[in-house]
């Protein structure tokens, strides 16, 4: 099965995420920050960067462009209260933008899109 890095400053919504990530048989991996986010890509095997845009360090955007030159084939999908446009100005981003308040079921099928298990049941 693959696995998710969640990055989210919001405890609570952390821990949720990750909840509802675990049940459908996926690894999470949870950080705080876009430092402490890096060092677990440095250190597990993730197939998905699931990032919010606006997170302490680094923002979201960076943190997708730095885990891309460590692993160019991480698929990305960020989330946010605060945007809704396709890129932020500093260069490309690399996925889908969910909008915060997150609904898991929209959160389960971008995941299942970026890995190309559409066919799984929600």
């Amino acid at each position: 099965m693959h696995s998710i890095l969640v990055v989210d400053d919001e405890p609570a919504l952390r821990e949720l995420l990750a909840t509802a990530l675990s049940e459908p048989g996926y690894t999470v991996h949870v950080a705080a920050d876009g430092y402490e986010a890096l060092c677990i890509l440095v250190e597990h095997p993730v197939d998905l960067l699931l990032t919010d845009v606006v997170i302490p360090g680094i923002s979201g955007f960076e943190l997708a462009r730095q885990a891309k030159l460590m692993r160019p084939q991480l698929h990305v999908i960020y989330t946010s209260a605060y945007y809704d446009r396709a890129d932020d100005g500093d260069g490309p981003i690399y996925g889908d933008l969910l909008p915060k308040p997150l609904r898991t079921r929209d959160l389960l099928k971008a995941v299942r899109r970026e890995f190309g298990d559409e066919a799984m049941s929600c």
